[in-house]
């Protein structure tokens, strides 16, 4: 009796060593591949600023981009202005990027709804109008592609806009074009308040110009103030004003209102409260419990696994079909997927509404990884900059390729050469940021 006891101790005492240890050995895993989330919150060494507003209140979509508007952005490092950027980037149609070509002459008229992965851009270029041109050397005809890709949407809200915008421009195709993250975002608003340099630009859960403030968070600091010559000025003398010492005090009070605990975006290695190892098997997320501080403005999630529960995406889907334009889904692997060899990276919740998208509409999501070949190789060239996985100016033409093949092989579209081709694009005439 007391060997047997004594063997149960000796496996119990090895099964817990054995568990401190592997969770010992995550961590120090994670401490360096996801360094930035055991960072301390930025207190102030690096800023940014807008003078204007990137975003205005609507309540049918969450918000618009201003047509036209040009935005100056000042960059601040260790209390002093080091760069200035104009951007002009949102169009005459409030949308994204270059208009290349003229929408009503074209053969093709193709939209494109999605988050910020369509909606990123280098110096106007998107990898929808990758795909415009891809289309048009494939088909060999005038080829429009229109891009209402919106930072930060998920699903419902691409549909929700899709539903108006379908009707209103009458194109030849629609893609939904989303990220695995983009599968249980919920509908979010964002909303400009106050006046001058105590204008804050906040994104809120309900459809409210003014909100709640303990339901939202800041999405943007603005500084009506820091205009493009003043920020130019004083990049260039290196010196302090009082519109640059309200910008740093602006940007600490906002950092402690949206971070409370100064915990929000910061894992602890040595924390007794969570296991890493346990959150990663049990949710499939190492963070899980992180997420759970963000103010719930600032990343909002659905409750419910089936989209079916959603009377609003209903609404928008049926309005859709209603038109009879041929759409499809389509999923965007990013890096870490592509990285893995594998389509997607999900968390459970994900993986029930993934499954109810293709059940509710019918569709079944066109997948990246069956369009390319794989593995693809320097998959890294896919990122924006080593610390950002949104699109290089190879990744969008990566994903342009990937889209007209796989409308091609679908006969959504028709080549004339019909050609069918599996490959990776060939490096672009400038290379990702590092």
């Amino acid at each position: 009796m007391v060997i047997v006891v004594g063997s149960l101790l000796l496996v119990l005492l090895g099964s817990v060593l054995g568990s401190v240890l592997a969770e010992a050995a995550y961590r120090i895993y994670l401490r360096v591949a996801y360094a930035r989330l055991f960072q301390p919150p930025n207190s102030g060494k690096n800023i940014a600023a807008y003078d204007v507003s990137h975003w205005e209140f609507d309540e049918r979509f969450g918000y618009v981009y201003p047509a036209g508007r040009i935005i100056a952005q000042t960059n601040i490092a260790d209390g002093r202005v080091t760069s200035c950027q104009r951007w002009d980037i949102i169009n005459k149609d409030g949308n994204i990027g270059k208009i290349v070509g003229d929408y009503h002459e074209a053969e093709l008229k193709v939209l494109v709804f999605g988050d910020s992965w369509s909606a990123f851009h280098h110096e106007g270029r998107t990898w929808p109008l990758f795909l415009q041109e891809v289309l048009e050397v494939r088909l060999n005809k005038k080829v429009h592609v229109v891009n209402f890709g919106r930072d930060g949407y998920g699903i419902l809200q691409m549909f929700d806009l899709a539903a108006a915008k379908i009707a209103e421009w009458k194109p030849d195709l629609v893609v939904f074009a989303f990220i695995t993250d983009d599968l249980d975002r919920a509908r979010f608003w964002r909303t400009v308040v106050g006046a001058g340099d105590d204008m804050r630009v906040l994104t809120v859960l309900q459809p409210r110009r003014d909100p709640d403030p303990e339901t939202s968070a800041d999405t943007y600091l603005l500084m009506p103030s820091a205009t493009y010559e003043w920020c130019e000025r004083l990049a260039r003398t290196r010196t302090s004003d009082a519109v640059l010492e309200r910008i740093i005090r602006k940007h600490r009070a906002l950092l402690e209102r949206n971070n409370p605990t100064r915990r929000l975006a910061r894992a602890n290695v040595l924390t007794l409260r969570h296991s890493f190892l346990y959150n990663r098997v049990v949710s499939g997320d190492a963070f899980a419990f992180l997420w759970k501080r963000i103010p719930a403005g600032t990343n909002p999630r659905v409750s419910y696994q089936s989209y079916a529960e959603d009377p609003g995406f209903l609404r928008s889907l049926d309005r859709i079909n209603t038109t009879g334009v041929p759409w499809v889904l389509f999923h965007l692997a990013f890096y870490p997927e592509i990285k893995a060899k594998t389509e997607y990276i999900l968390r459970p919740p994900q993986k029930a509404l993934l499954d109810s998208l293709e059940a509710v509409t019918g569709k079944t999501v066109l997948r990246t990884t069956d369009y390319v070949r794989m593995p693809v190789p320097q998959a890294k060239r896919m990122n924006a900059t080593a610390d950002d996985n949104h699109p290089s100016l190879w990744g969008m033409e990566f994903y342009a390729n990937a889209v007209a093949e796989a409308l091609v092989r679908h006969g959504l579209v028709k080549d004339p050469g019909h050609r069918s081709r599996t490959q990776t694009p060939q490096p672009t005439s400038v290379e990702p940021k590092s």
